[in-house]
């Protein structure tokens, strides 16, 4: 558990000095540039019969929606250049996992990129280690990228690019985390700003009620 915390404290003086970092590069003016397009749980959404996706993880294998059926799953769309939102949100699901303790395993955690430019499949693990190996991170043409956006509902866009700094964007994305069932199906969304005590109890709550065939 202490080697747990330093690693998360660190995940936390890392995304602090990317927040800097990222503000530093920015042009006078645009400093609210990182601000993200938040979607909150929303109950009165209609998940789809199916949601297809074909995807590759950081291992460079496919992962399509089959490979999720039987689980439970968090998902969540960010990309590693995120100065703020994502590594929070990351470090939330992290925890999340620690405290759920053997009910994490009735679940996977996935890391959607919704910038393929520069989250390759090397970054994106070496961005994962840093908060939890468990955690599945995908990628893919941009095509299939936008193909498991829209199979989500979720939203995202790139920010101005500088031709001075083509490599120095940002991007404006949906910030909840997606728990889906066992059968593919959403259940609910978890909003941004929720801690890591209220999605693990919310989690625990559901698949204590749920058989999984």
């Amino acid at each position: 558990m202490a080697d747990y915390r330093r690693r998360l404290a660190t995940v936390g003086l890392i995304a602090g000095a990317a927040l800097l970092a990222a503000m530093a590069v920015l042009p006078a003016g645009r400093a609210h540039a990182a601000t993200v397009v938040v979607r909150e749980a929303d109950k009165t959404e209609k998940a789809p019969e199916r949601r297809a996706f074909v995807m590759t993880d950081t291992q460079g294998r496919m992962f399509t929606d089959q490979d999720m059926l039987g689980s439970f799953a968090l998902i969540y769309f960010g990309y590693t250049s995120c100065p703020d939102v994502c590594p929070t949100s990351l470090q939330t699901v992290a925890m999340a996992l620690e405290e759920l303790g053997d009910d994490a395993d009735r679940l996977k955690a996935i890391f959607v990129t919704v910038d393929p430019e520069r989250d390759t499949p090397d970054v994106m693990r070496q961005y994962i280690s840093m908060f939890d190996e468990r955690i599945i991170g995908l990628t893919g043409p941009k095509p299939f990228i936008d193909s498991m956006v829209a199979a989500y509902n979720v939203k995202y866009e790139i920010g101005e690019i500088d031709p001075e700094r083509p490599k120095d964007y940002l991007v404006d994305h949906s910030a909840s985390i997606a728990f889906v069932g066992p059968d593919g199906k959403l259940i609910t969304r978890f909003g941004y700003g929720m801690t890591s005590e209220q999605i693990a109890e919310r989690i625990r709550e559901i698949i204590s009620k749920t058989t999984v065939n």
